[in-house]
């Protein structure tokens, strides 16, 4: 309330300001008073002149269309009765039958007649039928837009009427003599023989409030009928929409003479309770709103006015005007709300009475504003600058330039001053000093209070002489435990060692850092950062010293976590990749000093691929846990296990020179992985091929190392499986070897030195050619041909194998459209497929592009696959085998019985031929065992509807064999050898020596 009274009431500027306010709104109101009275009867004139032309602008749209509607029907009505009075008119041709109903009825062109059933059908009624019909048809267009319908009835009870469904509404026996729009045309209402509108009534043929146009018929002064029309009073309010501008503020209505409500103030349709039954004329006064009935009771009670009159009812402020409609006694009533009006008398007050409140407050503000910025803003810098004397502060120079009043106060003050500002800046100084030195040892002392970093002051002999609590709860000790004490007593026994450093960097002045271990009551130890640094000498010359100490315990645990993370694999917890390279780097740095050896054992798990996709890769994973932890069991803890990947593991072991030792360590974890592994889903059965380099009798940097171990462990593959090989001299000869022919090989793919050799097959049934084996031969430019034991193992390992099977195909298809042509015969030839291609998502687009450029019968070809391509995953092979096949060539398993046979797969697949392989037939008829085994392969065969090949059949003896157990072909050197194109086109026609056989 003091701030108020000091910034409101007792300010002069405020005061000021309220009185110009003030008095403004008193001349202005006053002015506003004078001007609205005369703008009152102003904009009263205005808006009744409005309205008055608004209503005779309407009511002369309402009467015109109403005149134009007589005219309509006048020309109607006269010539209807002109054909009536043309008696030459026949009704040939004309009737009015009689319907279901009893009454008569015709219909045609949308114009109907009718006749009640109690009525005769005479002449009379035939002629006026017809001859009304016909005109009817005429005219109907030209009445249809302004009236709803048009229709003539009979003084004989017939009428006709357009459209017809006015006549199809009509009750079998319906008269029309009560019907207001006939009788009020007969000569007893009618007498003057003039058009003459009904009221409004309601038709409940056409289900609307109308009035009809009713113009009489007299031939010959004889009184015949009438014509009538009539006019849908809810068009009213469209009629007014479209021939005039309506202005929302202005209420239209319309009302007759009895004071019922015919068009309402929103050009809605009749608004009445009344039962809607025919003949029903309109009576809805009791209806309306009250406002209206108020204003239609006084102005049909004055009965005053002939065309208009316009009066002011003061209660609402309206101003209502009527005009008369004198064709049907109508009226019409235009009202206004002067409340409405944009310029009414409240509207203009309210915006005036604004002005004069705005311009008081501009008037009172302006007032305002130059009071404070001439006189009571230099009082005020006046009275702030001596508040700021007792700062040692007095600035007036600014104002001490005016020569008014203000001007000369502000000189004397700062004369006054001058001598006092220089004893004040004095004591000032020196009590600066005093708070800036005593603010800082505040600083200082909540510093090391509050600080995170534990921090005690040690004396010369390094015995502690003050602490901050962080230092008392790092060392979990009390205060009074500590002081006193060296420093040493908080330190871990074993990191004791490491303060004399400390002390002897101390002592030369210098500050040491370092990390240490704090030993705590609990038995726990704490990683820190230690610091010591030396203090200023104090006055009798004593040396102190700071220590800070922070926890880095956490910064400890998350290096190990890291090191977890970054070295060891995740599944087994095992040794990573990672480490495992570091600590090869190092055990070889340590041979390379000397006097220390060790072995690198490279291994992976033998068929483990068919564990994950027999059992899933969550088996797979249970089992390289399980085979982990035997692993970690059965080495030395000086030995380092490594999982590199997948199923592949590496073992250094330390200290192991001599291979027989690492022969006996390799024997160890084979055995120990060979024993039965229980998982969740199964037990399981495993073994494993270790590769094994010895360092330093083998290499001494790590690449030769791990490529040394890589090699020995897939020569050990090679050899069997379940093994393990030492790394030698002659298995990096046969490397390097691998690398030049896999050179050579590119080369040769590129200068295409391959040939196709092709090797008979025979059918054992008579001894005729049954068909050829493609067999690639490399004719080598220096070294000659080189046999495919040498260069295939080097393709598939290679990838190039993917290449030279391309060509293969391609140039055996080709072979075949030669030979086919040449010979005129449909022999087949056989293209053996690698295990490379056969997996190889484009080979079916190659066998297809193949067969499709050399224009070939597609069973022909005939491809061959082996046993073990088809054993990995089964469903991905059946979908292999099943596209090849799509393409209609012949399938074949080569080599059958030497692979990993599975007859549950082997009747799914599409397989035409099986090939028994040369082993089982070359010790025929001498090994009973292979001539069993022979005779199944072909029996089961047989049963499968598969044929089959005999491979290496090189005697007579192997003949008469395969011929006693049905086999149909057979293949080896007793026919032929492989043969190039050339030789064997020669072969073909030359004749046979083998055929006496048969």
């Amino acid at each position: 309330m003091q701030w108020l009274k000091t910034k409101f009431i007792h300010s002069i500027s405020i005061k000021a300001s309220l009185a110009i306010f003030t008095s403004c709104l008193i001349v202005g109101s006053i002015a506003a008073f004078i001007f609205s009275k005369y703008q009152n009867d102003y904009i009263y004139s205005v808006v009744k002149s409005e309205i008055e032309n608004s209503a005779s602008q309407t009511s002369n749209i309402i009467s015109n269309h109403l005149e134009q509607l007589v005219y309509v029907g006048k020309l109607a009505n006269h010539q209807v009765t002109v054909a009536l009075r043309n008696k030459a008119s026949q009704t040939t041709g004309f009737s009015l039958p009689q319907v279901t109903d009893g009454s008569y009825r015709y219909s045609k062109s949308n114009v109907g007649v009718y006749l009640a059933q109690s009525k005769t059908v005479t002449d009379k009624v035939l002629f006026e039928s017809k001859v009304t019909s016909e005109i009817f048809s005429g005219i109907a267009t030209n009445i249809q837009p302004l009236f709803a319908n048009f229709f003539y009835i009979s003084v004989n009870g017939n009428a006709t009427a357009f459209p017809s469904g006015l006549i199809e509404g009509l009750g079998h026996d319906h008269t029309f003599t009560d019907d207001l729009f006939y009788k009020l045309g007969t000569p007893e209402f009618n007498p003057t023989r003039q058009p003459i509108w009904t009221p409004v009534y309601y038709d409940d043929i056409q289900f609307s409030w109308v009035m009809s146009l009713i113009i009489p018929i007299y031939i010959d002064n004889q009184f015949v009928g009438v014509t009538g029309s009539d006019f849908k009073v809810d068009e009213l309010g469209q009629l007014l929409s479209d021939k005039m501008d309506l202005n929302p503020n202005k209420k239209i209505f319309v009302y007759d003479k009895k004071g019922n409500l015919i068009l309402d103030p929103q050009l809605r349709h009749i608004q009445t309770e009344q039962k809607p039954v025919l003949n029903t004329t309109l009576n809805n006064f009791n209806t309306i709103s009250p406002e209206l009935q108020e204003i239609i009771r006084s102005n049909i009670l004055s009965n005053k006015f002939i065309k208009t009159q316009t009066y002011e009812r003061n209660e609402s402020n309206q101003i209502v005007t009527i005009n008369a409609i004198p064709e049907v006694d109508w009226y019409l009533g235009v009202a206004e709300n002067l409340q409405n009006n944009p310029w009414s008398p409240s509207n203009v007050r309210f915006f005036l009475y604004l002005g004069i409140l705005l311009s008081a407050i501009c008037m009172g503000g302006l007032i305002y504003s130059f009071i404070n910025t001439q006189i009571l803003s230099r009082l005020k810098q006046i009275s702030n600058a001596l508040t700021q004397v007792k700062q040692g502060e007095l600035n007036l120079s600014e104002l001490a330039r005016n020569c008014d009043e203000i001007g000369a106060v502000a000189k004397a003050l700062a004369s006054m001053s001058d001598d006092n500002q220089k004893l004040i800046q004095g004591l000032n100084l020196k009590i600066e000093e005093k708070e800036v030195a005593e603010l800082s040892a505040i600083k200082l002392a909540n510093a090391v209070k509050h600080s995170e970093t534990a921090i005690a002051i040690l004396n010369q002999d390094f015995e502690i002489e003050f602490i901050n609590p962080k230092f008392i709860e790092l060392t979990g000790r009390e205060e009074y435990e500590l002081q006193g004490a060296k420093i040493e007593t908080v330190v871990d026994p074993q990191m004791t060692w490491v303060l004399d450093s400390a002390y002897e960097q101390l002592a030369l002045g210098h500050a040491w850092k370092g990390e240490l271990l704090i030993a705590h009551p609990n038995g726990d130890s704490i990683w820190v950062s230690q610091t010591f640094s030396p203090m200023t000498q104090d006055v009798q010359g004593v040396k102190h010293y700071v220590s800070a100490t922070q926890d880095i315990s956490f910064i400890k645990q998350s290096q190990r976590k890291m090191e977890k993370l970054a070295y060891h694999d995740p599944l087994t917890n095992l040794y990573n990749r990672t480490f495992f390279k570091a600590q090869l780097t190092k055990s070889l740095e340590m041979t390379k000093r000397g006097h220390f050896a060790f072995a690198l054992f490279y291994f992976d798990l033998d068929k483990f691929k068919r564990i994950n996709d027999t059992l899933g890769h969550e088996a797979g994973d249970e089992l390289l846990v399980e085979i982990s932890k035997r692993l970690v069991r059965r080495l030395r803890a000086e030995d380092t296990i490594a999982r590199l990947g997948g199923d592949e593991f590496a073992v250094i072991l330390s200290g192991v020179s001599s291979a027989e030792r690492a022969a006996s360590m390799a024997h160890d974890i084979q055995n120990v992985i060979s024993e039965p592994v229980q998982l969740s889903a199964a037990e399981v059965l495993i073994t494993t091929s270790i590769g094994i380099t010895m360092s330093p009798r083998d290499a001494i940097s790590i690449e030769n190392l791990m490529r040394n171990a890589d090699l020995a462990m897939y020569r050990a593959k090679a050899a069997g499986r379940n093994t393990h090989y030492f790394f030698t001299d002659d298995l990096d000869k046969e490397v390097q070897e691998s690398l030049i022919i896999e050179t050579e090989l590119r080369e040769a793919i590129k200068e295409q030195q391959f040939v196709l050799y092709y090797q008979p097959q025979v059918n054992l049934a008579d001894g005729e050619l049954f068909g050829f084996e493609a067999l690639i031969r490399w004719n080598h430019p220096t070294k000659g041909m080189v046999s495919p034991a040498v260069f295939i193992p080097v393709a598939e390992q290679s990838g190039l194998i993917v290449a030279l099977g391309e060509w293969v195909i391609d140039e055996a298809s080709h072979f075949i459209a030669r030979l086919n042509k040449e010979f005129n015969k449909n022999y087949t030839v056989a293209v053996n497929l690698s295990a490379r291609q056969f997996k190889d998502k484009n080979i079916v687009s190659i066998i297809k592009d193949s067969i499709t450029k050399a224009r070939i019968n597609s069973h022909w070809l005939d491809i061959e696959i082996t046993e073990s391509m088809l054993m990995g995953d089964i469903n991905e092979a059946l979908k292999q085998l099943d596209e090849i096949k799509s393409l209609g060539v012949q399938m074949s398993i080569d080599d059958f019985g030497t692979g990993y046979s599975s007859l549950s797969y082997l009747k799914k697949f599409p397989v035409d031929t099986l090939k028994v392989d040369r082993a089982f037939i070359r010790d025929i008829p001498d090994d009973k065992d292979d001539m069993a085994i022979s005779d199944a392969i072909i029996a089961m065969a047989h049963k499968l509807n598969m044929q089959v090949i005999a491979e290496g059949v090189e005697t007579a003896e192997h003949v008469e064999f395969l011929v006693r157990n049905n086999c149909q072909i057979g293949q080896g050197y007793l026919f032929s050898q492989p043969l190039p194109e050339a030789e064997l086109f020669s072969f073909i026609k030359t004749e046979k020596i083998y055929q006496n056989l048969f």
